[in-house]
């Protein structure tokens, strides 16, 4: 095994010979108890290695699910996490199973045979399912949040878009703001019409047709804080790869706990339910009536974990 104490490391992970389009290496990150249960943690295509902690030493990216006293503990178990793989130049998508074959590979670095269990959310939740369906010996548990068996067709239409407007601003030179623009779009369709009224008057205070309604400036600014770790090209590679996720869940093997929130617009309820159906006795489902719709594993961190500690426990 790699060696470690109770802090973090990152190690790289060379890419499978197949795969390395999407580059040679991609990087990993280990934390918490070497001796304990080993778990992968997942997220959105935003999400990233630092799960346990940031990078210059604050919260990771998942406050309330990891960490003293969540369901994943680095003080009880040995966490891993994990920079998705995709192509630099924006022209290629790799699939959520090219993204097990990554995992994999990371796993074996590690030394372990297999994982404890993996928690995924939304594009991890997906490479989670991948994972259990190419790799069944190789997993013990899955908890799977506001991730389906293959993406929802309303959804797919709103990445198009979005890909649509990054390409053209890269085209035009000017793709961080076209980046920026996407990603309101994006967050758009995570929350609910619901949150948007309890926080934001409607309407423009302007005559200038570009000025930003409260709600706008929100989206602006949440555009521009996603430039910060994630380039255009990145976005387009894995934006995209979201849309090639397909499994069959019959061929999954893993208990599997499914979190999914009922105002979800991205993996709608229905989803999760055929999901839960498929997998059959294999699978407890819990829908969750959330205000935050798709961000529901971000802005309600502590109640989606209090389910998956439950479930790891037993």
């Amino acid at each position: 095994m790699l060696g470690l104490g109770l802090g973090s490391s990152d190690f790289e992970v060379a890419l499978p010979l197949a795969l390395q389009r999407f580059g040679a290496v991609t990087t990993a990150s280990l934390a918490g108890n070497p001796d304990g249960p080993l778990i992968a943690v997942l997220g959105g295509i935003s999400g990233n290695r630092f799960v346990c902690s940031g990078p210059t030493g604050g919260p990771g990216w998942w406050p309330g699910m990891v960490g003293k006293g969540c369901a994943v503990e680095p003080e009880r178990h040995l966490v891993l996490g994990l920079d998705f793989a995709a192509d630099a130049s924006g022209r290629c998508a790799p699939s959520t199973a090219d993204q097990a074959h990554v995992l994999a590979a990371a796993l074996d670095q590690v030394g372990r045979e297999r994982f404890d269990a993996i928690v995924g959310a939304s594009y991890g939740g997906m490479v989670a399912l991948s994972f259990a369906r190419h790799f069944p010996s190789r997993v013990g548990k899955l908890a799977i949040i506001s991730a389906g068996a293959e993406p929802h067709p309303a959804a797919s239409a709103i990445r198009e878009l979005q890909r649509r407007v990054v390409g053209l601003g890269l085209r035009l030179g000017d793709g961080r703001e076209a980046l920026s623009i996407a990603r309101g779009l994006a967050v758009l369709s995570y929350r609910t019409t619901a949150e948007f009224a309890e926080r934001f008057r409607g309407g423009l205070s302007s005559d200038d047709p570009l000025s930003s309604s409260d709600a706008g400036g929100y989206l602006k600014a949440r555009g521009q804080a996603f430039q910060a770790v994630m380039s255009p090209e990145r976005f387009l590679s894995l934006s995209a790869s979201i849309d090639r996720h397909s499994v069959d869940p019959q061929k999954i093997e893993a208990p599997t706990l499914l979190i999914g929130a009922t105002s979800d617009q991205i993996v709608p309820a229905c989803q999760m339910q055929s999901l839960a159906q498929a997998l059959g006795a294999k699978a407890e489902l819990h829908m969750r009536d959330c205000l935050y719709g798709h961000d529901m594993f971000l802005k309600e961190a502590a109640a989606v974990g209090s389910l998956v500690q439950a479930f790891l426990g037993r």
